[in-house]
C-alpha cells in the first residue's frame, strides 16, 4: 500500500498499525483506511479520524517463546497475510524499561518504514496513560480512532462493516464460567452478548452483567482474533478447537486452544 502521491491533496501519512488482531485493532485498521470514510459515523462527540495510509503491521511482544493466550502469534501472521501488509515483531521487556523497549521499537519503525503515526485500538486508559509516554521522544503520534467511544457504538460499527469475531479469552472474576463457556471461540456481536448476559441472570446469581461488564471487554473481561473483515482478502479460521483454563498471579482465565488454523476463501 503506497503513500497517496496525488499533487491536488496533501500527502496521506504513513501509519503502523499496534496489531494484536482482535476487534479493536482490525476495526482502528478500518476507521483510519480511506476505503471506509463514505459508510463510516461515529457519534458527533467522536469525529472520524485522519485518513492515513497503513504500512506496516507492528506487534509488540515478550521476546522468547512466550505467547499471548488471546492472541496467537501464528493467528495474527495469517492475519496479515489475509490483509496483504507486512507484519513485524518488536521485542518488549524490562531492560531497562517498558517505557524505553516500547520507544525504541517505535523509533525503529519510524526508521525502516517512514511512519510518522502509531495507530491503537485503546478505548480508555487502562495503562496509566502508558502508550502516551511510550511515543514520546520518538518523532511518531498517537491516533486512537476508538477513543472514548460509546460501546454500543463500537460493537454497532463492527457489525456494520461485517468484522466477524470470536471471543479467545475471558476473565472468570468478571464473566462466570457459565456465560465464558458460551463465549470462548464463538462468534459475537452486541446481540449476542446482550443474550447471554441475560441468560446468565436469570438462570443464576444476579450480576446484572449488562451494566457491570464492559461489552467491548476494555477492562480485560474478554479478548477476541478477528476470522473475516472487508480489507480481508480471505478468511482466518480455527478448525478444532478446545477450551482451557489457566491461572495467573492476575486471576483465572479461560480461553480458547485454537486448534487448526487456516486461511479459507470468503464465503
Amino acid at each position: 500500500m503506497d503513500a497517496v502521491t496525488n499533487t491536488d491533496r496533501p500527502l496521506v501519512a504513513r501509519a503502523a498499525i499496534a496489531f494484536t488482531g482482535g476487534k479493536d485493532s482490525v476495526l482502528a485498521l478500518h476507521l483510519v483506511s480511506h476505503q471506509f470514510r463514505s459508510a463510516l459515523t461515529t457519534p458527533s462527540n467522536s469525529p472520524l479520524p485522519a485518513t492515513l495510509n497503513p504500512v506496516v503491521l507492528v506487534s509488540f511482544r515478550p521476546p522468547g517463546d512466550s505467547d499471548f493466550k488471546a492472541h496467537k502469534h501464528e493467528w495474527v501472521q495469517l492475519q496479515a497475510q489475509a490483509l496483504g501488509i507486512p507484519l513485524v515483531i518488536k521485542y518488549i521487556s524490562a531492560d531497562p524499561t517498558f517505557e524505553e523497549s516500547y520507544r525504541r521499537g517505535i523509533r525503529q519503525l519510524a526508521a525502516d518504514h517512514g511512519v510518522t503515526k502509531l495507530v491503537t485500538g485503546d478505548i480508555e486508559d487502562v495503562g496509566e496513560g502508558f502508550m502516551d509516554r511510550a511515543v514520546q521522544a520518538t518523532g511518531v503520534d498517537l491516533v486512537r480512532p476508538l477513543w472514548k467511544m460509546p460501546r454500543p457504538h463500537v460493537l454497532r460499527l463492527l457489525q456494520s462493516l461485517n468484522i466477524v469475531y470470536v471471543v479467545t479469552l475471558t476473565r472468570l472474576d468478571k464473566l462466570p464460567h457459565p456465560v465464558s463457556e458460551r463465549l470462548i471461540g464463538h462468534v459475537v456481536n452486541e446481540e449476542y452478548l446482550l443474550e447471554q448476559f441475560k441468560w446468565y441472570d436469570e438462570n443464576h446469581e444476579s450480576l446484572d452483567l449488562a451494566k457491570t461488564v464492559d461489552w467491548a471487554g476494555e477492562f480485560g473481561e474478554m479478548h477476541s482474533m478477528v476470522r473475516d473483515c472487508p480489507l480481508f482478502h480471505c478468511q482466518v479460521v480455527h478448525l478444532n478447537g478446545s477450551t482451557c483454563m489457566t491461572e495467573s498471579q492476575f486471576g483465572s482465565y479461560m480461553y480458547l486452544s485454537p486448534g487448526e488454523l487456516r486461511i479459507i476463501p470468503k464465503q
